[in-house]
């Protein structure tokens, strides 16, 4: 399983907007599932326009969110690169060490 990713518009990503409900649907599912896998979980991050959110999921989140990620036309992508702006949505922050990433500066 690969990583996916969502692209939104930024201007429906506040908090009612299809931002909102993929992270509040993608939570309950993570908590279904008692927080596992362990490295299941879901960031987000700005275009570099602020057109665009990009959401991703990592392997484990896609397999079990795969319908979620399907119902938001989510796309196979590589492993994201953190910048200041990239967020841990979902998940718990020890993903950052499980999936070797490296946090953006200011969250270690």
């Amino acid at each position: 399983m690969s990583w996916h990713k969502v692209t939104l518009p930024f201007k429906e990503c506040g908090t009612t907007g299809k931002g909102q409900q993929l992270r509040d649907a993608f939570a309950t599912l993570l908590i279904a599932n008692g927080g596992q896998p362990i490295d299941a979980a879901l960031f987000s991050q700005p275009s570099h326009d602020f057109e665009s959110m990009f959401y991703y999921f990592s392997p484990s989140a896609v397999q079990i969110a795969k319908h979620l990620v399907e119902g938001f036309a989510g796309v196979p992508c590589s492993a994201p690169i953190p910048t200041m702006t990239f967020a841990l949505e979902a998940g718990d922050a020890r993903a950052f060490d499980l999936l070797d990433l490296e946090p953006p500066p200011g969250l270690r």
